[in-house]
């Protein structure tokens, strides 16, 4: 079994400034996004942006990140407790955790072929290839973008009658070990 694929679909419970996340899901990357998160980009960002993205994923997908009422307060309260360096640590593997889709190989576009990207944000268009393979739209958008990319690659597999050219665990290691022994040339 791919390791990725065992990534996206068997996960722990993730703690992030004292919250309890949520999977991240399609939705929560869409709130993300939308709001311009570093972490939606897997950049780091200062410890009230990771706030904030912590406050967003471990609420229901898709809600608006409001952090006005009581129990806001009194979870703010509470953070100078924390050390910025180790929740970064913790969202970063609760990101990993969520996020494992397939590893596709890269193939150069041939001359004079380039595909303009989508202007449909990234988790609306899976959100409306999960839906047409039967989910509804609140199970669609609570999805984790890991088992999300998936079921889009098994999906078009399927329907198109092609194998995608993913990457096995196997090269990923003959890659990681190519790297270290360019670097050790270096």
């Amino acid at each position: 079994m791919d390791a990725l694929a065992a990534e996206a679909f068997l996960n722990a419970t993730h703690r992030v400034y004292g919250l309890t996340l949520r999977p991240m899901s399609l939705g929560h990357a869409f709130t993300l996004e939308a709001i311009g998160s570093p972490f939606y980009y897997g950049n780091t960002g200062n410890a009230k942006e990771l706030q904030l993205a912590a406050w967003i994923c471990s609420r229901t997908p898709l809600a608006v990140p409001s952090m006005a009422g009581f129990r806001a307060m009194i979870w703010r309260m509470g953070l100078p407790v924390f050390d910025y360096e180790t929740e970064l640590r913790a969202w970063r593997i609760y990101a990993v955790d969520h996020v494992s889709g397939p590893q596709f190989w890269n193939k150069p576009a041939k001359p004079g072929e380039s595909a303009e990207p989508s202007k449909i944000p990234p988790a609306v268009s899976t959100a409306v290839r999960l839906m047409r393979l039967g989910m509804t739209e609140q199970q669609a958008w609570a999805t984790p973008v890991g088992v999300a990319s998936w079921y889009e690659a098994a999906s078009y597999e399927a329907e198109a009658g092609v194998r995608l050219d993913i990457v096995t665990d196997a090269e990923r290691l003959a890659i990681i070990r190519a790297k270290s022994k360019q670097a050790a040339k270096e």
